[in-house]
């Protein structure tokens, strides 16, 4: 009897730590990585994914971030620790690209918005000097992959700078 609830809870155990929804291992979805270089920490910050039809930005889902903290009173700090990482429940944002596609929109794009501020597009960071969008294409199969869903968002004072991940940043 005792070996078949041992065997029993193995089983659970182990079924329990693989996630079943994806069993290839990828993480699908939108993950968050925002740095707070503001100076104060903010409340109902908003982020809507969309597409852009005739220059006009049309938003399909939006999330609504957690408390967004200061994480060091004294930036930069060298050691590097001033971002938070902010997923869904241990999963990522999953907004339906489907919407997006039905603008039609062959790409996606964001704005974000602080609370009681107005809703403003992201430029890519790395290429704000040539007036480039954050965005992401919309793969075949709608469904956003790994490292091609981490965003990186930094709120400053006047001024908020974002980064998607994409394989053109790993390439030489």
């Amino acid at each position: 009897m005792m070996k078949k609830v041992i065997i029993f809870v193995s089983f659970l155990v182990i079924l329990t730590s693989c996630d079943i929804s994806d069993p290839e291992g990828d993480k699908i979805g939108f993950e968050f990585l925002i740095g707070n270089k503001s100076g104060i920490e903010h409340d109902n910050v908003k982020i809507t994914i969309g597409g852009i039809k005739d220059g006009q930005f049309i938003g399909t889902e939006s999330y609504t971030f957690p408390k967004i903290l200061l994480l060091s009173d004294n930036w930069p700090d060298t050691k590097g620790n001033q971002h938070q990482s902010i997923a869904l429940d241990q999963n990522r944002w999953n907004p339906n690209l489907d919407l997006i596609r039905a603008i039609p929109s062959e790409r996606a794009y964001f704005t974000f918005q602080l609370e009681g501020g107005e809703e403003i597009l992201l430029y890519d960071s790395y290429e704000r000097y040539n007036g480039e969008l954050v965005s992401v294409a919309i793969p075949e199969g709608r469904i956003i992959k790994n490292d091609d869903g981490d965003l990186s968002i930094t709120i400053e004072k006047d001024n908020v700078l974002a980064h998607l991940r994409s394989d053109r940043d790993t390439l030489p």
